[in-house]
């Protein structure tokens, strides 16, 4: 190890200690009428300390203190009470892991902390606790946090407030000294930095080895033994480990969540945040209240926000704020909704979107759902089902609709609970009614040397047409059974006799209409001379 390296390092670490030393000092505000005896009786341990007093901050004459000067108190001579933190609320699953025996319990509302204590919180869960000067800590989901210390010092009247936490893992939002108590302080420790406050609002969050502070108004000093920056509100700073802290970047504004809708009615919703430009992604906050601390979702997106069937329906609170290119969150954007998408609507078997149907009776047909009494079947001629032709409450899961005219139609359904409430209508389905295909009129046969000619009237729309040619009434016995898509057929001449002759039409869909009124036709001899010999042979042979 070169000289110059290890002067370097001596150098870094005797700012550190200085820091430290520094740390086990309190700052006490000198307050109109005070005097050195006075301060000894009200805070120290001893008031024979008072003279530990004066040399410690250099003051040769007790009478030149002033009001609100600043005088360093070693802590080792200050009065202390131990302090402890309450748990309000807890949402989730949190452990508690104590101090002083290693015990490890379920976290719950009421319980005490003290100095040693540590609590870890589950997936989707958050506690919220309070200090004995009404300082609030939230501690978000997936989190490690420690009370190192807990003491309050000083006079009996009003208590200032020294605390120590240590963050490990996961994120933290606090509300440090929010009766503005003179000279209390707050540190908190992480992987990377500590952070000094007094009295503030601010976020911190821990990202592998480093650690983020994100301060909302007051101010907190982040440092470590390679340096230390002052954040302001509205900024925030990284820290990696073993590096020195960023210079403050100012937070980003709050997002526009003017498109967030109101009332979602369908899930799985799919809803674009893109409202800030320098925003690398966003975090996400989905709660049941407004303060939230009972948060349902808690995550970091790109662009846009999928809500999913785990959120119940009822009534929420969403919080959005933009992430920048340093991972660091800005301001909150936060707005109510509901979700009112249950019961669901049943899943439709037919027919299905497009399907093309024909005048009459059509059925309709869908799935059953869990915990419903009822459907309501509604069918109109628009998607906005605003030209209502049928709205039928149903039990089962079908049925039949007689259609007298061909057009395009729109369908839908909904549950409804034994309670009577409905949920949000199905999509709707647009479904083609087309005309059942008309029966050809069929024109009189023709006879053309060897081949009968059958030929009917031609009929519009239709694709294609089936013939059928029989010697009884019945069709039965069927000559011809085939096809085409002329209205007209030629076929071999069948022998002299009785013919019965009909067609059907067959649309583009392949529907098949009904058959025309059966032709009866005679197909005669090609000549009656074999007949005249026959008799007059007969006759001869009589004879």
């Amino acid at each position: 190890m070169s000289n110059r390296f290890c002067k370097l390092w001596g150098a870094m670490l005797m700012c550190f200690l200085a820091s430290v030393a520094a740390a086990e000092d309190w700052l006490y505000t000198v307050k109109p009428g005070d005097t050195v005896w006075d301060i000894s009786h009200k805070i120290l341990k001893d008031w024979r300390y008072w003279d530990d007093i004066l040399r410690h901050n250099n003051i040769s004459n007790a009478a030149t203190i002033q009001p609100g000067a600043k005088i360093s108190i070693p802590l080792y001579i200050v009065r202390e009470e131990l302090s402890h933190v309450r748990v309000e609320s807890v949402y989730g699953k949190a452990e508690v892991v104590f101090g002083n025996d290693g015990r490890k319990l379920l976290l719950k509302p009421g319980m005490s902390l003290t100095a040693g204590d540590q609590v870890i919180t589950g997936e989707n869960s958050t506690v919220l606790f309070s200090l004995e000067d009404k300082s609030s800590v939230l501690l978000q989901e997936q989190s490690e946090l420690e009370f190192t210390r807990l003491t309050a010092l000083g006079a009996k009247s009003q208590k200032s407030m020294d605390a120590k936490l240590k963050i490990r893992r996961g994120r933290m939002k606090m509300h440090a000294n929010p009766l503005q108590v003179p000279d209390s302080r707050f540190e908190i420790h992480t992987i990377s930095a500590n952070s000094a406050v007094r009295g503030t609002n601010f976020r911190i969050g821990i990202e592998k080895e480093s650690s983020r502070t994100e301060v909302l108004d007051g101010l907190v000093s982040v440092g470590n033994a390679y340096g230390n920056v002052d954040v302001p509100g509205n900024f925030g700073t990284v820290v990696q480990k073993n590096s020195p802290p960023l210079q403050p970047v100012k937070l980003l504004p709050p997002p526009d969540l003017e498109g967030f809708p109101a009332l979602i009615r369908y899930l799985p919703a799919v809803v674009p945040l893109n409202s800030l430009e320098q925003a690398q992604s966003y975090r996400v906050q989905v709660a049941q209240d407004q303060d939230f601390q009972k948060i349902k979702l808690d995550r970091v997106v790109k662009g846009r926000l999928m809500l999913d069937h785990h959120l119940k329906d009822g009534a929420y609170f969403v919080r959005v704020r933009g992430v920048d290119g340093n991972g660091l969150e800005g301001n909150n954007a936060s707005k109510a909704f509901r979700i009112e998408a249950r019961p669901e609507a049943p899943m439709v078997r037919g027919p299905l979107p497009d399907k093309v149907l024909h005048v009459g009776s059509v059925g309709f047909s869908w799935a059953e759902v869990k915990d419903v009494k009822t459907y309501l079947f509604e069918l109109a001629h628009d998607a906005g089902f605003t030209e209502m032709l049928e709205q039928s409450s149903l039990s089962g899961t079908d049925a039949t609709i007689e259609f007298g005219d061909a057009g395009e139609y729109f369908y839908r359904l909904s549950s409804v609970t034994a309670e009577g409430r409905k949920g949000p209508p199905g999509k709707a389905i647009k479904i083609r009614v087309l005309p059942v295909p008309a029966a050809p009129q069929a024109r009189p046969p023709a006879v053309e040397g060897d081949h009968l000619r059958l030929a009917w009237q031609e009929v519009d729309g239709v694709a294609r047409y089936n013939l059928q040619l029989a010697s009884d009434a019945d069709f039965q016995d069927l000559i011809v059974d085939e096809q085409t898509a002329d209205p007209w057929v030629q076929v071999p001449r069948p022998p002299s006799g009785y013919y019965y002759f009909r067609v059907q039409s067959i649309d583009a869909e392949g529907y098949v209409g009904s058959f025309s009124t059966p032709q009866r036709f005679e197909v005669e001899p090609a000549s009656y001379l074999p007949l005249v010999l026959f008799v007059i042979g007969s006759v001869l042979l009589l004879l």
